[in-house]
């Protein structure tokens, strides 16, 4: 019999009957001061890229769940919907229109939104980002030094890119450089549309801002670029073009080595997915099992990772560059393919607001 156990109220609020508006408040998640003084001192605004067709079918689920973390929310699109919101800009959709939607979209938060936040991370709308651990990460930077974070690829571009799937966080410094000196001039950022992160990527080199290595210091990836049950259980997933190319800047670890106890950014979640992850970071708690985020609050700032050296790395190679184009057609064919279908499923009577 167990007795004199105290209850513990949990500070938790109620998320049935979610609708297109349900978003919760930031501190809704945060249960302690550190967590709490890291949201007010380490300010991210969060962009997501979306399309008019994803705006009820997967961004409105990025604003139910991570989303509300950040202390900025935006939604980039073309078209202009006041149930997320939207910020629209003046591109054409499509995966080949990205860099140009990216370009806007960067211009239009550094015009109107550079005062509010301090970092600025871009992520996609099947992206998944635990705030808290990103600011952990970032407390030890300063955004006034021109740095970039995410997962690092390593073809294209001598000192690499970051891969866009699971985010990528620019500093102000950055964003600066980026927007009064970078889109002024099309010979650090081209105008030529190619894909988005490999574009950002040379950007970032030409202006001098610093790709970061983002693992720990164990060496395990905080921006994870494919799903995590592929990273979780390569040898039982088909999809393991991650380990056969190489394409990352380090070598990735497969199984639970995979990924840090501090991990940021995943990629490719569906819908039920985003709340399956929400749930089980947020709300579930193990009886008895030690809480790793007791060790983590009890220290102010993270260790730098100083065990990890940058490999010297002379460019891509020939194979690279193949493999690359061959990693590019094969997303284009599987976008086409997943565009079909969405298109094919999508009528006017999904679109209704649950609130109607």
């Amino acid at each position: 019999m167990i007795s004199n156990c105290p209850l513990i109220k949990l500070d938790r609020s109620e998320q049935s009957n979610l609708s297109f508006n349900t978003v919760m408040e930031p501190y809704d998640t945060i249960r302690d001061d550190l967590a709490r003084e890291m949201f007010t001192n380490i300010r991210i605004l969060c962009w997501i890229m979306t399309a008019p067709k994803n705006h009820w079918k997967k961004a409105r689920h990025v604003k139910n769940t991570w989303g509300k973390r950040c202390n900025k929310l935006i939604f980039v699109s073309t078209e202009t919907d006041s149930r997320l919101p939207t910020v629209k800009v003046a591109a054409v959709e499509g995966y080949n229109n990205l860099w140009g939607k990216t370009r806007e979209a960067f211009r239009y938060i550094w015009e109107h939104y550079r005062e509010e936040a301090d970092w600025f991370l871009k992520a996609d709308d099947d992206s998944f980002v635990i705030l808290e651990n990103l600011r952990y990460y970032l407390s030890i930077f300063n955004t006034s030094d021109p740095l970039y974070f995410g997962h690092k690829f390593k073809a294209y571009i001598k000192s690499g890119y970051m891969q866009g799937g699971s985010g990528y966080v620019l500093s102000k410094e950055a964003l600066r450089r980026f927007v009064e000196i970078g889109l002024q001039d099309p010979t650090k950022c081209s105008t030529t549309e190619w894909p988005e992160d490999v574009e950002i990527g040379r950007c970032m080199e030409n202006l001098k801002c610093k790709g970061m290595d983002t693992r720990d210091s164990y060496g395990r990836d905080r921006f994870l670029p494919v799903s995590l049950p592929i990273h979780l259980t390569l040898g039982i997933a088909e999809d393991t073009w991650l380990w056969d190319m190489h394409p990352s800047y380090y070598q990735i670890e497969r199984g639970f080595d995979c990924c840090s106890d501090t991990a940021i950014g995943f990629h490719q979640l569906t819908p039920s997915d985003m709340y399956l992850y929400d749930y089980l970071i947020y709300r579930v708690n193990p009886y008895g099992v030690n809480d790793v985020r007791s060790e983590i609050q009890s220290r102010p700032h993270p260790p730098p990772d100083v065990k990890l050296q940058e490999p010297a790395f002379p460019g891509p190679s020939a194979a690279d560059l193949i493999w690359l184009e061959e990693l590019k057609k094969r997303e284009r064919t599987e976008l086409d393919r997943f565009s079909q279908t969405e298109s094919e499923n999508y009528s006017e009577e999904n679109f209704q607001d649950n609130n109607k």
